[in-house]
């Protein structure tokens, strides 16, 4: 099988293969700028050029981008922050994958206070849904041992949640006082 040679770097050339990305991922403007780069390290080591001599290109697409709305890292951070809460990341867990990605801290504060749109207590909800995907509501045990619930207790607190939150789930006792909490946790004391 031949290796793919690849074609020269061209400001037109360099402008597809991030809408291509863009088309396939939902990215940051620092995850698209790393992108970039790569591709133009990768292509300048094939034609031996140097390949800083091509980085000015970044900054002529990521800022086309940016005017025409491709890229937006505020409504990407409030689209991930909703996205990772959904599956049960706890808020310093969304504020670590959000800073790997290179979003700013001002938008990761947008992010998370676009959360308090869609639920009234959001690390409470998201708690409930890591319980609920890690199997720890388990009703049907009378009794609870203490090793057991120490392991939960620190399984939570590891996934970034607070020990009230964690102990207030644990020692739930029956499903219906599962769903009060989930349904406080989205629209509050009503």
């Amino acid at each position: 099988m031949k290796k793919k040679i690849p074609k020269k770097i061209t400001l037109d050339n360099l402008e597809k293969s991030a809408i291509k990305y863009l088309e396939k991922y939902s990215v940051s403007e620092y995850q698209l700028v790393n992108m970039l780069k790569r591709k133009i390290i990768k292509t300048s080591f094939f034609y031996k050029v140097k390949p800083e001599t091509n980085f000015e290109f970044i900054k002529l697409i990521t800022t086309k981008f940016k005017r025409i709305g491709l890229i937006d890292d505020k409504k990407f951070s409030e689209n991930k922050t909703l996205t990772y809460m959904e599956r049960g990341y706890s808020k310093k867990k969304i504020i670590f994958n959000l800073k790997t990605k290179g979003v700013s801290d001002e938008n990761i504060g947008e992010g998370i206070n676009n959360l308090k749109t869609t639920y009234v207590n959001s690390e409470l909800a998201a708690a409930l849904i890591y319980a609920k995907k890690k199997k720890f509501l388990t009703f049907k045990k009378k009794e609870k041992k203490f090793n057991e619930i120490k392991k939960k207790l620190l399984q939570m607190s590891q996934a970034g949640f607070s020990y009230d939150i964690a102990k207030k789930i644990i020692n739930l006792n029956n499903e219906k006082e599962f769903l009060d909490l989930e349904k406080f946790a989205k629209f509050g004391d009503n």
